[in-house]
């Protein structure tokens, strides 16, 4: 009875965590109930007291808040769990429409990143074909090109900063806010 208990936790910690944050949550509830049957307890009995997807929805901030978000898909899957936590909750949803606000002004600053680098390469382009067309001297063409090229590596150099700068932004938002949701569920 809990090998088939523990096999429906773990099909449904499947569906929403990575393997290792299963793993975790698995040995977490099988130590558990072990403890609980060693004190005299009936497994029936435990086991009623544990709602499979219970557990799951309120495991999911506490994953949250201590998952490695190293790539940008563990970041967007993170940030999509997250939002269904705080959106699924009436008293989280205030939460949530921070959240979602912050998460917009995030957004936006990484699309910002992604036009600076485009214009600047179109206005590149854009002053190669002005050189081609000028009756300067090479030197003028140089020297113009010559800034031209410093003002591109500035622009790129900035928005790199800014991409950087939001992906950190986003990743420390996740922790803070499942940490919240985490301290909110506690007072349920």
């Amino acid at each position: 009875m809990m090998k088939t208990w523990l096999k429906e936790l773990e099909r449904a910690l499947r569906a929403k965590f990575y393997d290792d944050e299963v793993k975790d949550i698995l040995s977490y509830y099988e130590e558990i109930i072990n403890d609980r049957l060693s004190s005299g307890e009936k497994l029936d009995a435990i086991l009623s007291g544990y709602d499979v997807k219970k557990i799951v929805k309120d495991m999911t901030p506490e994953v949250l808040m201590k998952r490695k978000n190293t790539s940008m898909l563990r970041v967007s899957k993170s940030t999509r769990q997250l939002l269904i936590v705080l959106l699924g909750s009436p008293i989280l949803l205030p939460l949530g429409i921070i959240y979602v606000s912050i998460l917009i002004f995030v957004m936006s600053m990484m699309i910002t990143a992604f036009v600076l680098v485009v214009s600047g390469l179109v206005g590149f382009a854009g002053l190669l074909v002005d050189m081609l067309q000028t009756s300067l001297s090479l030197p003028n063409i140089l020297g113009v090109l010559g800034m031209g090229l410093m003002t591109f590596s500035m622009l790129i150099l900035i928005a790199l900063w800014m991409y950087q700068l939001m992906a950190l932004f986003w990743r420390k938002l996740i922790v803070w806010f499942s940490k919240l949701a985490h301290r909110r569920g506690e007072k349920e």
